[in-house]
């Protein structure tokens, strides 16, 4: 039986005995188990910080191509932010609603497991991606690792995939709602048709009209009680050093002015508040986990009645 103390690398894989050291000496073994806790001290410490507004994801979550993805605030934030803590230089490659394949070419985490080939390896990744969506974000979702440089792949890749009426609860804000009941809502004509076009990629309206799947959301979800909290994104702070830098024509004006922003910054504060749930959103929060599809979830609904 493999010892559960033993990181991956150092594990009898399959049934086999110890790696021989042509496939990774000792020391490799244990320089990769040093660098794999530093990243986890990475993503431990840096994770908490990373608390994203609904108003920043709706941006992402609206955005139906992956070069609009690619030009939100929230991508750029999550490819340097999982870069920055050791991840690689993540990338989105495909995309569909609710559905998106990120790539790591050269993925560093491969290289904590010198010892083992033939099998898919970045737990730490698929974990890091599963907490951003879930923890910052507030999706619900699953993350799987799909391809593996390890495993004879030519880039590590990974599937994520979010919950609907988890999407829906974050994406759909009071006017996209008024849309959904039918009222025009106080936006300008080339706004309302960008979020027609968005709830109809989502499948939430057919030919201009409430779609099965619109009609059973603002039926049994959208009068869930949660009540949406406001913060700074967590990409304001860098966006306003870089502000200042550019703003001043000396090294010495922009480093005081910087120091002081980053010193009321770092000021104790309270943690950004998630949100107001009701017992009755959690109740379809939990039962929304252990169904594979909106359809099943609905019908579900509709038998508790």
């Amino acid at each position: 039986m493999t010892d559960p103390g033993l990181p991956p690398f150092m594990q009898n894989s399959g049934g086999g005995g110890p790696p021989s050291m042509s496939e990774g000496s000792f020391g490799q073994s244990m320089g990769a188990f040093g660098a794999l806790l530093k990243l986890q001290q990475n993503i431990s410490e840096r994770f908490p910080r990373s608390k994203v507004p609904w108003s920043e994801t709706r941006k992402f979550l609206k955005a139906i191509s992956i070069d609009g993805i690619r030009s939100t605030s929230l991508y750029k934030f999550h490819m340097d932010f999982f870069k920055e803590i050791g991840l690689g230089s993540m990338q989105l490659i495909s995309y569909a609603p609710m559905h998106y394949i990120y790539a790591v070419p050269n993925n560093p985490v491969c290289n904590f497991y010198p010892a083992l080939n033939n099998q898919k390896v970045c737990v730490a990744t698929t974990d890091a991606l599963h907490r951003f969506f879930r923890e910052e974000l507030e999706l619900e979702c699953s993350v799987e690792e799909t391809e593996c440089i390890k495993n004879g792949d030519p880039v590590c890749k990974f599937k994520v995939d979010l919950q609907p009426i988890s999407a829906y609860q974050v994406m759909l804000d009071k006017n996209d709602k008024m849309i959904l009941s039918g009222v025009r809502p106080p936006v300008e004509q080339d706004e309302l048709m960008e979020r027609v076009k968005a709830l109809t990629v989502y499948k939430l309206l057919e030919k201009g009209k409430l779609s099965e799947i619109g009609s059973a959301y603002m039926q049994f979800a959208s009068s869930m009680n949660v009540e949406e909290k406001v913060f700074d994104p967590p990409w304001k702070l860098k966006e306003e050093l870089s502000s200042i830098a550019e703003t001043h024509n000396t090294f010495g004006g922009a480093f005081g002015e910087m120091a002081n922003k980053i010193q009321a910054e770092q000021s104790p504060a309270p943690a950004a508040p998630k949100p107001a749930v009701s017992e009755e959103t959690k109740k379809l929060q939990e039962e929304a986990k252990k169904t594979d599809s909106f359809a099943e979830l609905l019908a579900k609904m509709k038998k508790n009645e």
